[in-house]
């Protein structure tokens, strides 16, 4: 063990704290980081993002004003960075955010422990691959969020998977409990929106940016041929979009093409998170790639069913029919035909429901994955005889 004779100071880089699951999940690990044992630092490098005032106080927040494109001498500022803040750790998060500069600048500057994460995405150009492993090769550790990822990783970057250590995303139980009140949400969304729900109503949800990687058009699709199946399910379907991005206007389009006005609300960016899952019936993730989705997570312990696209790591998280369903990325058929089932089978929904928030408070607590990073953190500096 590690004595304690100083706190360790650890700095997280990151190209933004901007709308995401990465940031999501950085901000959650330096909220719940131990105030005995660290001393906290972000340093974005572009900019700070509509997320950083989601950071505790204490936890110091720095703008390296990295130029957008390549940036050859970035690592010469991050460098220079290091050597004024003197980190015992620093982790950088994914090969295609931010770690090129991350990893050089602290390998140039002599930090003791250089970590890097995977969270979901990586470059797969020829020369792309190489640099990513050759970063590899200058970390300490690498790791990812969850196996699926990690044998990816590992086929698409040639890199050992023994040199790769997987610690899976974590959710707060206590904030993402499900036990929130319905009906001021439900109006606010009726006088914003002109979207009705009542307890009548049967809530589908997606939280995600809107861009062709979260393929939210599959669920509109869906909710298409839900209604030509049952006409009925116009005036009792509802699906609730959360998130902003690229897609949007597209989105609309297929809206008001197949008569769904009524049914689909918008509801941007929002803070209350919690409280919105609380009012769905079913959590859609429709990605056609994610590491470990935050979001999955904050459903399940919400005590909402899932039903996820075979993306990395959803089979590591949902049991197919016992939590959740998972489906192929694309078939529109079958999600349609999952949804009907948990609208029309209360009593499998409530089942689901319970298991879900079941597996999340026993695997997947905030408590758990913070500290299997603070172990690792520790692990690593005593192999590097730092602090002892």
């Amino acid at each position: 063990m590690l004595k304690n004779k100083e706190k360790i100071r650890l700095i997280h880089i990151v190209p933004s704290l901007d709308t995401g699951g990465m940031e999501n999940g950085v901000i959650n690990l330096c909220n719940n980081h131990d105030r005995n044992r660290f001393v906290l630092t972000v340093c974005c490098l572009r900019s700070f993002g509509k997320m950083s005032n989601r950071l505790k106080s204490d936890v110091s927040i720095e703008l390296i004003n990295q130029p957008e494109g390549k940036a050859p001498l970035s690592p010469l500022r991050l460098a220079t960075y290091y050597r004024k803040k003197a980190p015992d750790i620093v982790h950088t998060h994914g090969f295609a955010a931010g770690s090129y500069a991350g990893i050089l600048g602290a390998k140039l500057a002599g930090v003791p422990v250089i970590i890097n994460g995977e969270h979901g995405s990586f470059h797969l150009k020829r020369h792309q691959v190489f640099l990513q492993r050759v970063l590899s090769c200058l970390t300490d550790v690498n790791l990812s969020v969850s196996e699926a990822l990690k044998d990816e990783v590992s086929k698409n970057l040639k890199i050992s998977p023994e040199r790769i250590t997987v610690i899976p995303n974590g959710v707060d139980t206590a904030i993402f409990s499900g036990n929130y009140p319905k009906d001021p949400l439900q109006k606010d969304i009726a006088r914003k929106h002109g979207i009705i729900i009542d307890d009548s109503s049967f809530v589908l949800g997606n939280v995600g940016s809107l861009k062709s990687e979260k393929n939210q058009t599959m669920i509109l699709e869906a909710l298409r041929l839900l209604n030509e199946k049952k006409p009925d399910n116009q005036e009792k379907v509802r699906l609730i979009l959360v998130g902003d991005g690229p897609d949007r206007a597209a989105l609309e389009s297929q809206i008001s093409k197949n008569d769904l006005e009524k049914q689909v609300a918008f509801l941007g960016i929002r803070d209350d998170i919690p409280q919105v899952i609380s009012i769905m019936d079913v959590m859609i993730l429709s990605s056609i790639h994610e590491g470990l989705s935050n979001v999955l997570l904050e459903a399940m312990s919400s005590g909402v069913p899932v039903i996820t696209t075979n993306s990395t790591g959803s089979s590591e998280v949902v049991s197919e029919g016992k939590t959740g369903f998972i489906v192929e990325a694309g078939d529109v058929d079958t999600l349609s035909e999952r949804i009907e089932i948990l609208q029309n089978d209360s009593a499998l929904k409530n089942k689901m429901s319970f298991n879900a928030k079941d597996l999340a408070r026993a695997k997947f607590s905030i408590k758990n994955m913070v500290d299997n990073y603070e172990t690792i953190y520790k692990m690593t500096l005593e192999k590097k005889n730092r602090k002892l």
